[in-house]
């Protein structure tokens, strides 16, 4: 499987996946395999005293790409599509992801470009312990737990910069 990230004017990443979904059908007809998401992961927010979930970006103005085609020949017509600025780079100028950009891609597409909570076990001064969900097959680091957001940042390296997500969970009494 291909990897690959399109950058893309950030708030109009919906726009912009629809675009690409339209042309790459157009392109491939029914052989089309290629798949477009925009990550997003559910979080819980307080408004007014109510929790309430939301939808939130991973990483704001990307769309992450899998297919098995490739894509190399593409990059011009992708570039030219409204709200997009084309693929990213690796530093020898290929598009295909690689190493731990291609793990953290996997790991999105495997599920479905939707993080959701996951359930975790948090004694302090103990190691946590990911009970279910999402983050039990994490290749990041958990570096900050919040128990009242019910989140948790997550470290993670990515185009070769390590960033910090809040990740939702769900916390489970214990052992």
């Amino acid at each position: 499987m291909n990897y690959y990230c399109i950058a893309c004017r950030t708030g109009g990443e919906v726009k912009v996946r629809a675009h690409l979904n339209k042309y790459f059908s157009r392109e491939f007809g029914d052989l089309n395999d290629v798949r477009v998401f925009f990550p997003v992961r559910k979080m819980f927010e307080r408004r007014m005293g109510r929790q309430l979930v939301t939808d939130q970006p991973i990483l704001p103005g990307y769309l992450m790409v899998s297919t098995e085609q490739v894509l190399d020949t593409r990059m011009l017509d992708v570039e030219r599509l409204p709200g997009s600025y084309g693929f990213l780079r690796n530093m020898d100028n290929t598009i295909c992801l690689r190493a731990s950009d291609k793990e953290y891609a996997a790991w999105i597409m495997g599920n479905d470009g939707v993080i959701k909570p996951s359930k975790i076990s948090f004694t302090e001064g103990e190691p946590i312990k990911v009970l279910e969900g999402p983050l039990m097959n994490l290749h990041g680091t958990i570096v900050r737990v919040d128990r009242r957001g019910s989140r948790v940042m997550v470290e993670f390296d990515f185009a070769g910069v390590v960033r910090r997500v809040s990740m939702p969970v769900e916390f489970i009494g214990a052992e």
